[in-house]
């Protein structure tokens, strides 16, 4: 067998592994703390006011094409005024607690991966409360501070190997779409891994399929260096 000594590729014992980790819905349950925050801003300004708070928050998320709680907070207190409690809902967002989120059995699986090769967490989002998320939910020191946030990784790739370069990648996120997009540009050293966590997990089926399908993220704690080579093994033979 060929390996790196003799110029040629590394045994699969020998690759050097990345993973690369979405945040929600993947590791922590966002869905749910999207619920939580919606409770709170009600609870603040009454139902009327919060109904427009998230249409606001609808208004942004389509302007820029992602998830934007500083910009939406920026409008709304903007256009209610007083009415929208202005310190109090920062507050509502400065104190979310974030740790209280994390799905059960990402420790054990974090720790499952730092033995296998290099977490990363690669998320889409805007450059505030995302990092703030990423920060106090505890996932940026599980990581080692392995962290990227962009506005559409999907198209970041160049910059995520430049900047972490490894043998082989995995990628675990809970959007099809977003892995199907990979499936179609990346070579051969993927695997692709859909974790049916939140509402994305209804989207539809897309092409190509992802690798591994599992139903959470602590699945992944007893994976080992073979399964997680196995899924684009198995992709590259049938093509």
């Amino acid at each position: 067998m060929a390996n790196e000594a003799d110029g040629g590729s590394p045994s699969p014992a020998d690759k050097r592994l990345v993973f690369l980790l979405d945040v929600d819905n993947t590791l922590l349950d966002n869905d749910a703390l999207k619920a939580d925050i919606g409770k709170r801003v009600e609870a603040l300004v009454g139902p009327e006011l919060a109904q427009r708070f998230w249409v606001l928050y609808e208004e942004v998320r389509q302007e820029r094409d992602f998830v934007d709680y500083p910009e939406t907070l920026v409008r709304f207190i903007h256009e209610q005024g007083e009415a929208a409690k202005p310190e109090q809902l920062r507050e509502i967002f400065e104190s979310v607690p974030f740790v209280d989120f994390v799905y059960p059995g990402v420790p054990d699986t974090l720790q499952q991966l730092h033995s296998l090769g290099t977490p990363v967490i690669l998320s889409d989002g805007d450059q505030v409360f995302q990092p703030r998320k990423i920060r106090s939910s505890g996932l940026e020191a599980a990581v080692d501070g392995n962290v990227l946030i962009y506005v559409h990784k999907e198209h970041e790739l160049a910059h995520v190997f430049a900047r972490y370069p490894a043998d082989h990648y995995v990628v675990v996120d809970d959007k099809a779409r977003i892995l199907s997009s990979l499936e179609e540009d990346c070579p051969t050293t993927f695997t692709t891994i859909f974790v049916l966590q939140g509402h994305y997990a209804l989207e539809g089926e897309y092409r190509p399929t992802p690798d591994i399908t599992i139903d959470h993220i602590a699945d992944l704690s007893s994976f080992t260096r073979a399964q997680f080579l196995a899924g684009a093994s198995d992709r590259a033979a049938s093509r």
